[in-house]
């Protein structure tokens, strides 16, 4: 089965909060990355399904 691998944007909106939140989910590494795109100056970016799925059910609180 194939994974599905999201941009930024995507993962945005998924999450429904802005790309920067993101950005920061990311650098904090609280969400795993993939870097495309070597050398060039600005890494393209993409995350797992898998890895947001993970990072919403470490975020579940009990009620």
């Amino acid at each position: 089965m194939a994974e599905d691998y999201l941009t930024v944007l995507e993962v945005a909106a998924l999450l429904r909060v802005d790309k920067k939140t993101v950005y920061r989910l990311i650098w904090a590494g609280d969400l795993p990355r993939i870097n495309i795109g070597r050398g060039q100056t600005k890494p393209r970016i993409r995350v797992r399904r898998s890895a947001i799925e993970r990072f919403m059910s470490s975020r579940e609180k009990a009620a």
